[in-house]
């Protein structure tokens, strides 16, 4: 009995170990010759939103805490397809998968985290074709505020506004 247990934790302990995690990403990837990686603290983020009070999309801006971003199109080949293989292997429990798209090499999708009913955690992945991009934003989000943000925008290039 003693060794199935031993081995059901053993094979948990190598599962979690297997997922890479998105800090991870930034970490290992954000040091890499011609990466651009940039990170905005919540610091950084409650001074930019004094100046974004008066402007159009402040209400979704008032509502991030922090915000992270790596490209890696200028790196070379075998820097991206490690980030694909590790993008692939992403541990996403707790994301919920809002959109997928397939596009002639291009791959996009956009997860979210929630908790009680607040959009927690946006997370942006985008591989293919030269381009390997990933951005985390971290804040407070209702779906209306996601919803009000994508109305103004396609709006925009609709011809609405």
């Amino acid at each position: 009995m003693k060794k199935i247990i031993f081995t059901l934790l053993l094979l948990v302990v190598c599962h979690i170990g297997y997922g890479q995690s998105i800090s991870a990403l930034f970490n290992e990837f954000g040091n890499e010759p011609n990466a651009d990686c940039v990170t905005i603290s919540p610091f950084l983020m409650s001074i930019g939103k004094m100046f974004s009070a008066n402007h159009e999309g402040s209400e979704i801006v008032g509502n991030i805490k922090s915000m992270k971003v790596i490209d890696l199109e200028d790196c070379p080949a075998e820097v991206q397809e490690r980030f694909i293989k590790k993008v692939n292997k992403l541990d996403l429990d707790g994301y919920e998968t809002l959109m997928r798209m397939n596009d002639e090499g291009d791959k996009v999708r956009v997860m979210m985290k929630m908790k009680k009913e607040v959009i927690r955690e946006l997370l942006l992945v985008c591989t293919g074709n030269g381009d390997c991009t990933l951005v985390q934003i971290n804040g407070k989000f209702t779906k209306d505020d996601i919803d009000k943000l994508i109305n103004r925008e396609t709006g925009k290039k609709n011809g609405r506004r």
